[in-house]
């Protein structure tokens, strides 16, 4: 249950209170004393740890508000996400290149940071500091796990089903609507249909610009 860290310091993405380059592993301390770190989701200039109790903590660069902390803040050190995740169970994270996404033993999805391309599927291209549920078409769904590219997203949920949202360029959203040459974004989830009718997904992966289920 314990995080190392290394690499490239800098904005406090390691987590050591600092900015300095770390070229060995090193235990990240302060506020994660004594708790069972269980997962890490590292995005471009992030880092979210998550622990057996379901907390998660954020640190490393705040731009946009991809820590959730309700500022565009630096933090050089883990410190731990609050708002709406109080009293909830976090289970797991994925950080975009400037936005993050967890989800909770309940199945449901909370998003913040940058907003630009729909990314975070709250129908619009607004950022949000602090998490905020994911609704639409999730509403009554359970979110088994979520990928996060660079700027879209694709979560899935226990029926075996896939909903993505985000920037559509080049088709990653898999929804083959092409308007001028390129698919549209979408700004709240929509689910992958095509071949994947009729099977069931339990897992994806995504790249900055392409995605596998």
């Amino acid at each position: 249950g314990k995080a190392y860290s290394f690499g490239y310091g800098r904005v406090g993405r390691l987590g050591h209170g600092g900015e300095e380059n770390e070229l060995v592993p090193r235990l990240i301390e302060g506020v994660l004393v004594g708790k069972m770190v269980v997962g890490v989701a590292a995005g471009n200039e992030h880092t979210v740890v998550w622990t057996d109790k379901g907390k998660a903590y954020s640190f490393g660069y705040g731009q946009f508000g991809r820590l959730g902390h309700g500022s565009k803040e630096k933090e050089r050190a883990p410190r731990r996400i609050k708002g709406v995740l109080v009293g909830k169970r976090v289970v797991g994270v994925a950080t975009g290149g400037h936005h993050t996404v967890v989800w909770t033993d309940e199945g449901k999805a909370y998003s913040f940071g940058n907003g630009w391309f729909g990314q975070l599927g709250h129908g619009s291209e607004e950022q949000e500091l602090v998490p905020r549920l994911i609704k639409g078409v999730l509403e009554r769904k359970r979110v088994v796990g979520v990928a996060t590219g660079t700027d879209h997203t694709v979560v899935w949920t226990d029926e075996g089903k896939a909903y993505s949202f985000g920037n559509g360029g080049d088709g990653h959203l898999g929804h083959g609507d092409f308007e001028g040459g390129r698919e549209q974004n979408e700004l709240v989830p929509r689910l992958i249909e095509g071949v994947l009718v009729g099977k069931k997904v339990v897992g994806v992966s995504t790249g900055d610009h392409h995605m596998v289920c």
